[in-house]
């Protein structure tokens, strides 16, 4: 299979052989990248979002390159929200450069953030269910929704939202028509 995919790569974008290759990032920071010389580079997920990466590498991954390829993305639920959050950032970066990318992942654009679903369920967020007096329940001083912060609450249907928007642009710019 993996045979195939490089034999793919080689023949449909011409890509060559990948070297690592040292690309300068914000800070005085260097990033080692897998690139063909042809302004292609290879990475897996992990090497990407598992690691303490931010806006300012991938603004300088999605500068150098003009084709990203990303390989082993896994399907990700809010228990992964680091490595989503990164994961939506890179794809954020990559849009707003213009990049193509060639990715390899677990299900399709709009499968690959799980349990978003769950985060719009009106039951689980009513009002009547947010706890403010101090003390309430288990003694804890902030206000609550079955047992959660209201802040981690704000902080779940942000990172909703950027699960659709992230789905959008990894389709958009996965897409045949955004590479010609």
């Amino acid at each position: 299979e993996i045979l195939r995919y490089n034999q793919l790569l080689e023949e449909q974008f011409q890509v060559g052989q990948f070297e690592d290759q040292i690309i300068n990032t914000a800070f005085n920071r260097t990033l080692k990248v897998r690139a063909d010389g042809f302004n292609v580079a290879k990475f897996n997920f992990d090497e990407l979002c598992n690691i303490e990466l931010g806006p300012s590498d991938y603004r300088a991954i999605a500068q150098q390159f003009q084709l990203i390829i990303i390989d082993q993305i896994p399907q990700l639920s809010l228990k992964e929200h680091d490595q989503a959050r990164r994961f939506i950032t890179l794809i954020d970066e990559l849009y707003e450069a213009d990049c193509a990318l060639l990715c390899s992942a677990a299900s399709s654009p709009a499968k690959l953030f799980i349990g978003r679903d769950n985060l719009h369920d009106e039951e689980h967020f009513a009002a009547d269910h947010v706890e403010t007096d101090i003390g309430e329940t288990l003694g804890i001083d902030a206000a609550q929704s079955n047992g959660v912060a209201i802040s981690e609450l704000a902080s779940v249907r942000e990172l909703s939202f950027a699960f659709l928007r992230a789905a959008s642009r990894l389709k958009e710019i996965s897409s045949k028509t955004h590479w010609e």
